[in-house]
């Protein structure tokens, strides 16, 4: 799916706002799982979402191998200064969804245009 950073974003937040309406603040890993694939199913049926995350769908353009973390439109932790979804703070496995709809949007430096 080709996304603008801006789609990404919002997609993402509103993916999660309806998680926690759905699920409360803190559902399972398992949960969370099930959820993601269920509502990208529901909202874009013929579509495949990298992950179910649509902001791994859109970083995953800026690379041809590697790791596209690093391109990530959120600061999943600005305590450690790491970009993964899976690391020690704010994690997308275990941590509240109330904290991860505050994460910070990232720069990105030298990042490719949408076009």
């Amino acid at each position: 799916m080709k996304l603008t950073r801006e789609e990404a974003l919002k997609y993402h937040r509103q993916m999660w706002t309806d998680m926690q309406t759905a699920l409360g603040d803190n559902p399972t890993f398992e949960e969370r799982a099930s959820y993601k694939e269920q509502w990208c199913k529901e909202h874009f049926p013929n579509e495949r979402i990298v992950c179910h995350c649509f902001l791994c769908d859109y970083a995953i353009k800026y690379v041809d191998d590697g790791d596209y973390c690093d391109f990530c439109p959120i600061m999943w932790d600005n305590d450690y200064n790491m970009d993964w979804c899976i690391g020690e703070g704010v994690n997308y496995e275990r941590s509240p969804i109330s904290e991860i709809l505050a994460l910070p949007e990232r720069e990105v430096e030298n990042e490719i245009s949408d076009n």
